[in-house]
Protein backbone atom coordinates (compact mmCIF):
# COMPACT_ATOMS: atom_id res chain seq x y z
CA UNK A 1 0.00 0.00 0.00
CA UNK A 2 1.30 3.46 -0.87
CA UNK A 3 1.04 5.36 2.41
CA UNK A 4 1.52 8.66 0.60
CA UNK A 5 -1.87 8.27 -1.06
CA UNK A 6 -3.76 7.05 1.99
CA UNK A 7 -6.59 9.22 3.26
CA UNK A 8 -6.95 10.08 6.92
CA UNK A 9 -9.99 7.81 7.17
CA UNK A 10 -8.17 4.85 5.60
CA UNK A 11 -5.24 5.32 8.01
CA UNK A 12 -7.58 5.36 11.01
CA UNK A 13 -9.42 2.28 9.72
CA UNK A 14 -6.20 0.38 9.14
CA UNK A 15 -4.93 1.16 12.61
CA UNK A 16 -8.25 0.26 14.25
CA UNK A 17 -8.34 -3.10 12.43
CA UNK A 18 -4.73 -3.91 13.27
CA UNK A 19 -5.31 -2.89 16.88
CA UNK A 20 -7.89 -5.65 17.30
CA UNK A 21 -5.08 -8.17 16.86
CA UNK A 22 -2.83 -6.62 19.50
CA UNK A 23 -3.02 -9.30 22.18
CA UNK A 24 -0.31 -8.05 24.50
CA UNK A 25 -0.64 -5.38 27.16
CA UNK A 26 0.62 -2.11 25.61
CA UNK A 27 2.90 -1.30 28.54
CA UNK A 28 4.74 -4.57 28.06
CA UNK A 29 6.53 -2.73 25.25
CA UNK A 30 9.28 -0.70 26.87
CA UNK A 31 12.32 1.38 25.98
CA UNK A 32 15.04 -0.82 27.45
CA UNK A 33 18.28 0.60 26.07
CA UNK A 34 19.64 3.82 24.63
CA UNK A 35 23.01 3.73 22.90
CA UNK A 36 23.98 7.35 23.39
CA UNK A 37 27.15 6.91 21.36
CA UNK A 38 25.44 5.43 18.29
CA UNK A 39 22.13 7.29 18.85
CA UNK A 40 20.00 4.15 18.87
CA UNK A 41 16.87 3.38 20.91
CA UNK A 42 15.84 -0.21 21.61
CA UNK A 43 12.25 -1.12 22.43
CA UNK A 44 11.38 -4.64 23.56
CA UNK A 45 8.21 -6.60 24.17
CA UNK A 46 8.70 -7.70 27.76
CA UNK A 47 5.37 -9.51 27.91
CA UNK A 48 4.15 -12.98 26.98
CA UNK A 49 1.92 -12.09 24.03
CA UNK A 50 2.61 -10.67 20.58
CA UNK A 51 1.80 -6.98 20.26
CA UNK A 52 1.03 -5.11 17.05
CA UNK A 53 2.59 -1.66 16.82
CA UNK A 54 0.08 -0.41 14.26
CA UNK A 55 -0.78 3.18 15.11
CA UNK A 56 1.96 3.49 17.73
CA UNK A 57 3.84 6.78 17.68
CA UNK A 58 6.79 8.46 19.35
CA UNK A 59 6.68 11.98 20.74
CA UNK A 60 10.09 13.49 21.47
CA UNK A 61 11.72 16.71 22.66
CA UNK A 62 15.14 18.23 23.20
CA UNK A 63 16.40 21.64 24.32
CA UNK A 64 15.08 23.40 21.21
CA UNK A 65 12.60 21.03 19.54
CA UNK A 66 9.34 19.99 21.18
CA UNK A 67 6.44 17.70 20.31
CA UNK A 68 8.08 15.98 17.38
CA UNK A 69 5.65 13.28 16.30
CA UNK A 70 6.26 10.18 14.23
CA UNK A 71 3.73 9.12 11.61
CA UNK A 72 0.61 7.12 12.55
CA UNK A 73 1.68 4.55 9.95
CA UNK A 74 5.38 4.60 10.80
CA UNK A 75 5.27 1.33 12.74
CA UNK A 76 2.18 -0.18 11.10
CA UNK A 77 4.06 -3.19 9.71
CA UNK A 78 5.62 -4.20 13.02
CA UNK A 79 4.50 -6.92 15.40
CA UNK A 80 6.64 -7.69 18.41
CA UNK A 81 6.67 -11.26 19.63
CA UNK A 82 7.56 -11.89 23.29
CA UNK A 83 11.16 -10.79 23.96
CA UNK A 84 11.48 -9.41 20.42
CA UNK A 85 13.01 -5.98 19.94
CA UNK A 86 13.38 -3.28 17.33
CA UNK A 87 15.99 -0.56 17.25
CA UNK A 88 15.30 3.00 16.11
CA UNK A 89 18.39 4.51 14.48
CA UNK A 90 18.28 8.27 14.99
CA UNK A 91 21.30 8.69 12.71
CA UNK A 92 19.43 6.84 9.94
CA UNK A 93 22.17 4.22 9.65
CA UNK A 94 20.02 1.12 10.11
CA UNK A 95 21.02 -2.07 8.30
CA UNK A 96 18.65 -2.28 5.34
CA UNK A 97 18.83 -6.05 5.47
CA UNK A 98 17.75 -6.27 9.10
CA UNK A 99 13.99 -6.03 9.59
CA UNK A 100 14.41 -5.27 13.30
CA UNK A 101 16.27 -2.04 12.56
CA UNK A 102 14.37 1.14 11.65
CA UNK A 103 15.58 4.52 10.49
CA UNK A 104 14.03 7.45 12.31
CA UNK A 105 13.43 9.18 8.99
CA UNK A 106 11.26 6.25 7.87
CA UNK A 107 8.77 6.60 10.71
CA UNK A 108 8.48 10.38 11.02
CA UNK A 109 9.84 13.33 12.95
CA UNK A 110 12.01 12.67 16.00
CA UNK A 111 13.85 15.44 17.85
CA UNK A 112 17.57 15.66 17.15
CA UNK A 113 19.47 13.49 19.60
CA UNK A 114 21.07 15.33 22.52
CA UNK A 115 22.72 14.49 25.80
CA UNK A 116 21.96 18.01 27.08
CA UNK A 117 18.30 17.09 27.55
CA UNK A 118 16.10 14.63 25.70
CA UNK A 119 12.72 13.06 26.38
CA UNK A 120 10.80 10.54 24.32
CA UNK A 121 7.53 8.74 24.86
CA UNK A 122 5.99 5.80 23.01
CA UNK A 123 2.21 6.07 22.59
CA UNK A 124 -0.35 3.49 21.55
CA UNK A 125 -3.66 4.39 19.84
CA UNK A 126 -7.12 4.47 21.34
CA UNK A 127 -9.99 2.26 20.13
CA UNK A 128 -10.64 4.69 17.28
CA UNK A 129 -7.07 4.38 16.04
CA UNK A 130 -6.08 7.91 17.09
CA UNK A 131 -3.27 8.95 19.43
CA UNK A 132 -4.33 11.21 22.30
CA UNK A 133 -0.92 12.66 23.11
CA UNK A 134 -2.29 14.78 25.92
CA UNK A 135 -3.52 11.69 27.79
CA UNK A 136 -0.75 9.85 29.64
CA UNK A 137 -2.86 6.72 29.95
CA UNK A 138 -1.95 6.02 26.31
CA UNK A 139 1.77 6.14 27.01
CA UNK A 140 3.37 2.72 26.79
CA UNK A 141 6.68 4.04 28.07
CA UNK A 142 8.66 7.24 28.58
CA UNK A 143 12.30 8.08 29.25
CA UNK A 144 14.11 11.36 29.86
CA UNK A 145 17.70 12.29 30.58
CA UNK A 146 19.81 15.43 30.91
CA UNK A 147 23.31 16.53 31.79
CA UNK A 148 23.75 16.13 35.56
CA UNK A 149 20.01 15.42 35.85
CA UNK A 150 19.05 19.09 35.53
CA UNK A 151 15.40 19.86 34.86
CA UNK A 152 14.77 21.30 31.41
CA UNK A 153 11.80 23.48 30.56
CA UNK A 154 11.89 22.66 26.85
CA UNK A 155 12.41 18.91 26.79
CA UNK A 156 9.78 18.31 29.48
CA UNK A 157 6.78 19.08 27.24
CA UNK A 158 5.19 15.66 27.79
CA UNK A 159 6.80 14.82 31.13
CA UNK A 160 3.65 15.79 33.04
CA UNK A 161 1.58 13.39 30.93
CA UNK A 162 4.14 10.68 31.69
CA UNK A 163 3.80 11.33 35.41
CA UNK A 164 0.02 11.54 35.29
CA UNK A 165 -0.13 8.38 33.20
CA UNK A 166 1.91 6.40 35.73
CA UNK A 167 4.95 5.63 33.59
CA UNK A 168 7.38 8.20 35.08
CA UNK A 169 7.81 8.99 38.75
CA UNK A 170 8.27 12.76 38.60
CA UNK A 171 8.15 15.12 35.65
CA UNK A 172 11.09 17.08 37.07
CA UNK A 173 13.27 13.99 37.62
CA UNK A 174 15.83 13.22 34.91
CA UNK A 175 18.33 10.44 34.40
CA UNK A 176 21.69 12.07 35.07
CA UNK A 177 24.17 11.71 32.21
CA UNK A 178 27.51 13.27 31.33
CA UNK A 179 28.98 14.43 28.04
CA UNK A 180 30.77 11.08 27.76
CA UNK A 181 27.89 8.73 28.66
CA UNK A 182 27.89 5.75 26.30
CA UNK A 183 24.52 4.15 27.08
CA UNK A 184 21.46 4.11 29.32
CA UNK A 185 20.03 0.73 30.30
CA UNK A 186 16.74 -0.14 32.02
CA UNK A 187 17.52 -2.03 35.22
CA UNK A 188 14.12 -3.41 36.22
CA UNK A 189 13.85 -7.18 35.99
CA UNK A 190 10.11 -7.01 36.75
CA UNK A 191 9.51 -4.54 33.89
CA UNK A 192 6.99 -2.61 35.92
CA UNK A 193 5.02 0.23 34.35
CA UNK A 194 6.36 3.03 36.56
CA UNK A 195 9.98 4.06 36.18
CA UNK A 196 12.25 6.88 37.25
CA UNK A 197 15.94 7.76 37.12
CA UNK A 198 16.80 5.13 39.73
CA UNK A 199 15.63 2.34 37.41
CA UNK A 200 18.40 2.93 34.88
CA UNK A 201 22.11 2.19 34.70
CA UNK A 202 24.19 4.88 33.03
CA UNK A 203 27.35 3.58 31.42
CA UNK A 204 30.49 5.66 31.05
CA UNK A 205 33.67 4.85 29.13
CA UNK A 206 36.12 2.63 30.94
CA UNK A 207 39.26 4.65 30.31
CA UNK A 208 41.62 2.05 31.81
CA UNK A 209 40.34 -0.67 29.47
CA UNK A 210 43.01 0.01 26.86
CA UNK A 211 42.48 -3.34 25.13
CA UNK A 212 38.77 -2.62 24.70
CA UNK A 213 37.70 -6.11 25.74
CA UNK A 214 35.52 -4.97 28.66
CA UNK A 215 37.89 -6.36 31.28
CA UNK A 216 40.68 -4.86 33.33
CA UNK A 217 43.68 -7.14 33.59
CA UNK A 218 47.42 -7.50 32.99
CA UNK A 219 46.97 -6.84 29.27
CA UNK A 220 45.64 -3.34 29.95
CA UNK A 221 48.61 -2.60 32.18
CA UNK A 222 50.91 -3.86 29.44
CA UNK A 223 49.15 -1.68 26.86
CA UNK A 224 49.57 1.35 29.11
CA UNK A 225 53.28 0.70 29.70
CA UNK A 226 53.91 0.25 25.97
CA UNK A 227 51.99 3.44 25.16
CA UNK A 228 53.72 5.34 27.95
CA UNK A 229 57.13 4.24 26.74
CA UNK A 230 56.27 5.29 23.19
CA UNK A 231 54.76 8.60 24.43
CA UNK A 232 51.51 7.62 22.74
CA UNK A 233 48.71 10.12 23.57
CA UNK A 234 46.56 7.24 24.83
CA UNK A 235 48.85 7.11 27.88
CA UNK A 236 48.56 10.84 28.57
CA UNK A 237 45.94 10.36 31.28
CA UNK A 238 46.28 13.91 32.61
CA UNK A 239 45.88 15.39 29.14
CA UNK A 240 48.71 17.88 29.70
CA UNK A 241 50.91 16.63 26.86
CA UNK A 242 53.59 15.35 29.21
CA UNK A 243 54.35 11.74 30.15
CA UNK A 244 55.24 11.50 33.82
CA UNK A 245 54.35 10.10 37.22
CA UNK A 246 50.96 11.82 37.22
CA UNK A 247 49.84 9.85 34.15
CA UNK A 248 50.88 6.63 35.84
CA UNK A 249 49.03 7.65 38.99
CA UNK A 250 45.84 8.52 37.09
CA UNK A 251 45.95 5.26 35.17
CA UNK A 252 46.36 3.26 38.37
CA UNK A 253 43.45 5.13 39.96
CA UNK A 254 41.24 4.39 36.95
CA UNK A 255 42.36 0.75 36.89
CA UNK A 256 41.62 0.39 40.60
CA UNK A 257 38.18 1.95 40.21
CA UNK A 258 37.20 -0.72 37.67
CA UNK A 259 34.81 -0.42 34.74
CA UNK A 260 31.38 1.18 35.29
Amino acid sequence: MNTQTMTKQSIVSLIAIAGTHALGAPRDVQIVHVDTAAHVLTITNTGEETTSLAGWRFCSHNTSQVRRYTSPVGLVDFELAPSAAITIHLNNDADAGNSSQVNASDIGAIADFELDAFAIGLYFPNEGGLTPFGDGSFLADHIQWSLDGADNASADERSDEAEDGGVWTDQSAWISVTSTTTSIELNDSSFGELHGPGDYIVHEPCVADLTGDGELDFFDVSEFLDAFGAMDPVADFTGDGAFDFFDVSDFLDAFGAGCP
